[in-house]
């Protein structure tokens, strides 16, 4: 017994729409794919940022030339008059006496100019950033005008502000006694002198003085002075 007619044709035509259904949906996949490549690509030829190194300053434009441990920093500028009766080689050997003592502390950093008077010095601090310009010189006092043969020879140091080029310091150091001391946990101690041949009249106390200014400058500063026999 056969089918009916009807029965037939509605079977082909649910075949025929339901691969009509699959040819749709294969094309829809198909597109979506297409269309997710396409965003993934673009995203892909991205570039990246690149990456900051680590530990590397953001600028270096306002750097400090001073050390890292340094809680100050001094400039030693020597003056360049003259003094009658006083030899130019051991007023230098003076100045390096005094830098290398204001030198010793770890949290104090000197560095040598050139000579020059207090407007020199002035002009060479407005130039600084962190660092104080200290004018080292050595001159004399008389007790008269008339009587030159009475005199004492002193030192004197003028400090001057970075920037501004404004005087911050000025100290004078007179002679004194000559000792030569070390020190015991912190105490100063006589040691036997030794008998040094002067190179000029009054060398020991001169030099003695000279560290005495370097001592007296840190304290200005709030440094600790070394003790006396280094």
């Amino acid at each position: 017994m056969s089918k009916p007619q009807h029965t037939r044709r509605g079977f082909v035509a649910a075949r025929g729409a339901a691969s009509v259904a699959l040819i749709l949906l294969a094309l829809c996949a198909v597109a979506l794919g297409a269309q997710s490549g396409r965003h993934s690509q673009k995203t892909s030829t991205q570039p990246l940022p690149e990456a900051t190194p680590q530990g590397e300053p953001e600028s270096k434009s306002g750097a400090s030339s001073k050390p890292s441990d340094a809680v100050v920093s001094f400039a030693v500028m020597e003056y360049n008059g003259a003094l009658i009766g006083a030899s130019s080689m051991w007023v230098d050997d003076l100045a390096d006496i005094f830098a290398r003592r204001l030198g010793q502390p770890k949290a104090v950093s000197v560095t040598r100019a050139d000579k020059g008077g207090r407007s020199q010095a002035r002009d060479r601090a407005k130039k600084e950033t962190d660092t104080y310009v200290v004018l080292f010189q050595i001159d004399e006092e008389t007790a008269s005008p008339t009587n030159r043969s009475d005199y004492a020879i002193l030192v004197k140091t003028y400090v001057y502000e970075p920037k501004t080029g404004a005087l911050k310091y000025a100290d004078t150091i007179y002679q004194r006694p000559y000792r030569s001391t070390a020190s015991i946990g912190g105490i100063p101690i006589p040691v036997p002198t030794t008998r040094r041949i002067e190179q000029y009249p009054g060398q020991l106390q001169l030099e003695q003085a000279a560290r005495d200014a370097a001592d007296r400058l840190m304290s200005r500063f709030h440094v600790a002075s070394p003790p006396e026999n280094q």
